[in-house]
């Protein structure tokens, strides 16, 4: 695997590298200290007083974040209108048994074209998010979103909604790992975690649409209207993500954003400005192995192994059988179960999307993401066995409402897991400098291999194609088993990490599993950094000495690890 260690000797304590030191030498180390402080407050701050301190940063995060309500709208929705009577009457063809249906190739098609304009939107975000900023990258998403909504709402035929889902899946690919990243920037520690997990209440939500007449179907689509013009004005007053201010080098901006996003007054005298330095001193970290921010150094040393881990977070959100839900209208009802009955179990499956979250939000309090990914997943497996056991057996009313139920418990356990606390890990897992562009590397491969998957559940659901129905469950428990053996080995805790600490972790080749063992030691922030240096460089300054070099007070002082009256420390 990649980035895998066999044996490897570590110490309980891990710290900067010779490398990461002389990089972060030319900041002001009392500024750097005084960051570093303001980061711990942050970390043993209550989740209730991060909310008041910080409420205003949460307020504009979940604000960003609400733009995938409009993807929620369609890509629920969709594989439900499926079995929609009026959509039927627009768009269904007679199969053998006289009954109208959509052809599994446009069922899959209407799916896959949208994550085709998903793949587009993603690259277009990678490069505008860091280049330009979240706030006008957004904005010009939300004016790309308003014009694309016509095709859909207008549509006269399978073939023009293929367009239209192509047109708006652009836009939406932008908006799912914008709110991503910058959740993770504008956010404190405490409240990073759940705000990043916010995006999950996003998908499901269409669902509630009742069906009624033409407009049954059309209606999701106008109500999408509804959201571009209030999100983009909107946007235009929301702070910029300070992270990305310090990389492009407007400190003062940067520090003027962080006391806005906090409740007046929070921030003591030069608390902000040694926040600002500390972020600065992070990025200077990240600097010795993703000098330039590009795509490329993604797969290069230590980036290599956080590379791997974000691919499979999100292969495993995607894998973990949680799928099998996404066609349960079309399943139950070849199974025998009514249109009406099969809709209605369908409507209470997507408000476990919302009901899983919540959930999701108290359990990041109490238990790290990696439990809780692990947890998801094996309990998930017990619901998908006997789902696959109910459905090679003769059906009955009763066995059709108990796998109804099991599907409604899998979304449930899947929004209160791996749904949610998947943003959380890939808002953290990446470099500062490589956020944007890994997250949306990996939602990349997610959309890739969503393809994929969406191909084979249309073919293992359909009647007129593979037609495994229920018993389609062995196939995604068997996946289900995967995905937990790679998360056992290779996903590790980042909550209640600050940025720097996961890079002091990653460069140190901490195993997997012992994230949350080893004690992380920043040389930089402590008192007396001039002995820091010194230990580094000691045989090079006893060879100056030996040598005969003249030094003046000051070189002797290094030297000796004495201070000189008046001096202010600074690192070498």
């Amino acid at each position: 695997m990649v980035g895998a260690t066999i044996r490897k000797d570590y110490s309980e304590t891990v710290k900067l590298n010779e490398e990461q030191l002389q990089a972060v030498s030319h900041l002001d180390p009392e500024l750097v200290k005084i960051g570093h402080e303001v980061v711990q407050k942050q970390k043993k701050e209550s989740f209730i007083q991060a909310w008041k301190t910080h409420g205003r940063a949460a307020g504009w995060s979940i604000f960003l974040t609400s733009a995938l309500l409009m993807e929620g709208f369609d890509t629920a929705i969709i594989n439900s209108f499926f079995a929609l009577p009026s959509f039927l009457t627009s768009f269904g063809v007679k199969g053998k048994n006289g009954k109208l249906a959509i052809p599994a190739n446009y069922q899959s098609g209407l799916v896959n074209i949208a994550y085709v304009g998903q793949l587009i939107g993603l690259v277009l975000n990678g490069w505008c998010q860091e280049r330009y900023g979240s706030r006008r990258t957004f904005i010009g998403g939300m004016i790309l979103m308003t014009a694309t909504i016509f095709l859909a709402f207008f549509t006269v035929s399978l073939n023009m909604l293929l367009a239209a889902e192509l047109m708006m899946g652009i836009p939406w690919g932008m908006f799912q790992t914008l709110s991503t990243a910058y959740a993770a920037e504008i956010c404190p520690i405490q409240l990073r975690g759940y705000l990043s997990a916010f995006a999950s209440v996003g998908f499901g939500g269409g669902s509630f649409i009742a069906s009624g007449g033409e407009y049954g179907w059309r209606l999701p689509y106008a109500l999408q209207w509804v959201w571009p013009v209030p999100l983009a004005l909107g946007c235009f007053f929301a702070p910029e993500s300070p992270w990305w201010l310090v990389r492009k080098g407007r400190f003062e901006e940067a520090e003027k954003v962080i006391i806005r996003c906090a409740k007046p007054g929070f921030y003591a005298e030069n608390e902000a400005a040694g926040y600002v330095t500390f972020m600065r001193h992070t990025d200077a970290l990240e600097k010795v192995d993703a000098k330039g921010g590009s795509w490329g150094e993604m797969f290069k040393g230590v980036n290599l192994r956080r590379t791997e881990i974000m691919f499979g977070v999100w292969l495993v959100q995607l894998w973990n059988g949680n799928i099998i839900t996404g066609l349960t209208v079309e399943m139950l009802e070849n199974a025998g179960m009514s249109a009406t009955g099969a809709f209605n179990m369908n409507l209470v499956l997507s408000a476990m999307s919302i009901i899983g979250v919540a959930i999701s939000w108290v359990a990041l309090g109490w238990i790290g993401r990696r439990p809780i990914y692990l947890l998801g997943i094996g309990l998930e497996a017990c619901c998908l066995l006997p789902i696959g056991i109910l459905g090679a057996i003769t059906q009955t009313d009763a066995r059709l409402n108990a796998m109804g139920a099991l599907m409604i418990i899998i979304n449930l356990l899947f929004h209160f897991s791996l749904g949610p606390v998947c943003y959380a890990i890939v808002g953290e897992l990446p470099s500062s400098r490589l956020r944007s562009r890994s997250i949306v590397l990996g939602r990349g491969v997610y959309v890739i291999s969503a393809i994929i998957g969406s191909q084979l559940r249309a073919r293992m659901v359909t009647a007129t194609a593979w037609n495994w129905g229920p018993k389609s469950a062995f196939f995604w428990l068997g996946c289900n088993l995967v995905c937990f053996t790679w998360t056992f080995f290779r996903l590790p805790e980042t909550g209640g990490f600050s940025f720097a600490e996961l890079d002091i972790l990653f460069a140190n080749k901490v195993p997997t599993r012992q994230f949350t063992k080893v004690k992380i030691r920043n040389d930089a922030v402590e008192i007396g950094t001039e002995k820091q240096v010194f230990d580094h460089d000691d045989k090079q300054e006893v060879e100056h000495v030996e040598g005969g070099t003249i030094l003046d007070e000051e070189e002797r002082a290094v030297v000796q690890h004495e201070e000189v009256p008046g001096h202010v420390p600074t690192l070498a």
